[in-house]
């Protein structure tokens, strides 16, 4: 009768997490008077955040000027968890959609661009719990993204008349600051939301170099830093260590807002800890990526960016495609 009754409680809060999962997760259980709880860690949240392979950070633009975006995304793939939970083939298919604005500007003489990101995430998810198929759905607002980026080495500060009259610089070397504070949606009371009740933060260094002025090679280097969810399921507290991304790119431009890049990333560490007790759950996934952008008329552009998993330790296996159109306008001259 309790062997029962433990399975049940374990298959009630699995199916919790189907319905409420919307991210790259980490699964720990542990056993306390023979009554299960799942502890689950969230890495990031709307599209792979840790995982996101950003071809051109360093895209030289001129000051003054400004970017709508909007983009559809779609990942699916499967959860890869704990092989000692009763839960297996996990997999998940997520549509988001995102609405972001850019903008750059002169930062202490140098080429500065500040962006937020507005997340918007649905999806379905199933998986065989106990042997018995199980599904669900799931949406809601993510937490948005706020970044400050600049560069420090190459590309002048200039207004569009100046800049394009300038010699493009070879080399650029820049570094940037993003931020996620927790307004995504939220219920302790939920093992996964869409928001992760906790600040977030990523500082990336990155550098390019152009050869023949059409083939550029990029590299960063970046860590996001977590501050700690006192709200988590349950009552209970969840922290995570820094996680370490690095991404290597490879682009040709065909011309002037045409271009096509090849991208390979990763990221590691990131352990989490519940209550104070460190978890057996090192990051560890690498992926690859391919971009491609097209210049529709003088102020309008279409980008097309597919992206998939090469290996994974932990966390969601998955192969997103991602489709955006860009607006741009820049300041009337003074």
């Amino acid at each position: 009768m309790k062997e029962r009754k433990h399975e049940s409680t374990v298959r009630d809060i699995i199916i919790t997490l189907i319905e409420n999962i919307s991210a790259l997760f980490i699964l720990k259980s542990y056993f306390a008077r023979n009554i299960s709880m799942l502890a689950i860690g969230s890495i990031c949240i709307i599209q792979l955040q840790a995982q996101d392979l950003e071809p051109r950070l360093l895209s030289p633009i001129p000051t003054g000027g400004n970017f709508a975006i909007a983009s559809y995304g779609y990942s699916a793939g499967n959860i890869l968890l704990d092989n000692t939970l009763p839960i297996e083939d996990l997999n998940a298919s997520i549509n988001s959609l995102i609405l972001a604005y850019a903008r750059s500007f002169k930062l202490f003489n140098k080429l500065g661009k500040f962006d937020v990101i507005a997340p918007f995430a649905f999806g379905f998810y199933d998986a065989v719990v106990n042997g018995v198929d199980t599904s669900g759905t799931r949406s809601g607002f993510g937490d948005p993204l706020i970044r400050l980026s600049v560069v420090l080495i190459g590309t002048g500060a200039l207004g569009p008349t100046d800049f394009f009259k300038q010699k493009q610089k070879k080399f650029n070397l820049g570094a940037s600051i993003r931020v996620r504070p927790p307004l995504g949606q939220y219920d302790p009371a939920k093992l996964i939301n869409t928001g992760a009740n906790r600040w977030a933060s990523k500082i990336t260094f990155a550098s390019s170099y152009t050869f023949r002025r059409r083939i550029i090679l990029e590299g960063h280097v970046s860590s996001w830093f977590f501050s700690e969810n006192s709200s988590f399921f349950n009552g209970n507290t969840l922290k995570q260590k820094p996680m370490i991304a690095t991404q290597f790119h490879s682009t040709i431009v065909f011309k002037p807002g045409i271009w096509l890049a090849l991208s390979l990333g990763g990221h590691f560490l990131g352990e989490t800890a519940l209550n104070g007790e460190e978890q057996d759950n090192l990051q560890k996934s690498t992926r690859y990526g391919v971009a491609f952008a097209y210049k529709l008329k003088q102020h309008n552009a279409l980008k097309l960016g597919i992206t998939s998993g090469i290996t994974a330790r932990y966390g969601a296996n998955f192969t997103s495609i991602v489709l955006a159109y860009q607006f741009i306008w820049f300041d009337k001259a003074k």
